[in-house]
């Protein structure tokens, strides 16, 4: 593991729930000795946004406005590819055999990857390098899962990017090559802003494709119940705005497409 991707996974623990708000209660509990007022405001400060963002209807309070921003894919138009972006990896998974396997959000963004490019018979591009430091790419086993999950070969693989920045420069300059300009960008669609800022920035002309709309269905009482998995996906779309935040300051704000 480089260090870089490192320095992301501490940062990323500090800054997202719980740990966020753990530390808002251990800093109101170091000062409430001497600043009894400021200590117990971090307290509950801490203790209310881990209740709130454990809830679906606050973990929404970010999400939709990330998932918003692009709707789901209603045409094509003239696309010449489908770039699928990796998502990390299972690794040792038993059950492919001990071979390491997408996650299951990467899963899906390939199913949905295949899904187009059986309607379309738009060449599929699959990115993703080893950021953990293993010996295979993300973009190898995506091909791998592709193939053996849903009857569909990549046509290219993209295998030394680290982050999405890499993703988008590192395919544009191979697809590039192959005379291939306009893409459909498959995502989640909370992670699809950060994707098309950096697709855009990287040359190509993007068409947003996303999939797995967390935002989407009706509301129930039920949303306003704490559960884990809420924790979960307000931690990840956390994780975007910080992410949208970090790469407009290093990769964007100088106007520059590359590192």
């Amino acid at each position: 593991m480089n260090f870089q991707v490192l320095l992301s996974a501490v940062a990323g623990a500090v800054l997202l729930p719980p740990l966020n708000a753990m530390l808002l209660c251990a800093l109101g509990c170091l000062l409430r000795p001497r600043l009894r007022r400021t200590g117990n405001l971090l307290i509950a400060l801490g203790a209310a946004l881990l209740l709130v963002l454990s809830t679906r209807a606050g973990a929404l309070l970010l999400v939709a406005p990330l998932e918003n921003q692009y709707a789901a894919l209603a045409d094509a138009g003239q696309a010449q590819a489908i770039v699928i972006l990796g998502e990390g990896r299972m690794a040792d998974a038993p059950e492919y055999g001990h071979a390491d396997s997408p996650r299951p959000l990467g899963l899906a963004r390939l199913a949905y990857g295949a899904w187009l490019h059986k309607s379309g018979g738009l060449p599929i591009l699959v990115t993703g390098g080893a950021p953990d430091g293993s010996v295979e790419s993300e973009a190898a086993l995506m091909a791998r899962a592709l193939q053996r999950n849903f009857g569909v070969a990549a046509r290219w693989q993209e295998g030394r990017s680290n982050n999405t920045n890499d993703n988008a420069i590192m395919s544009a300059a191979l697809l590039k090559r192959a005379g291939i300009e306009r893409v459909l960008v498959v995502t989640d669609a909370i992670h699809m802003p950060r994707a098309m800022r950096c697709f855009a920035d990287a040359g190509l002309n993007a068409v947003a494709a996303p999939t797995l709309f967390a935002s989407a269905g009706r509301g129930a009482l039920t949303d306003y119940f704490p559960r884990a998995s809420n924790l979960a996906l307000a931690g990840y779309a956390m994780h975007e705005w910080i992410g949208l935040l970090w790469y407009r300051l290093r990769y964007h704000g100088d106007g520059s497409h590359s590192e």
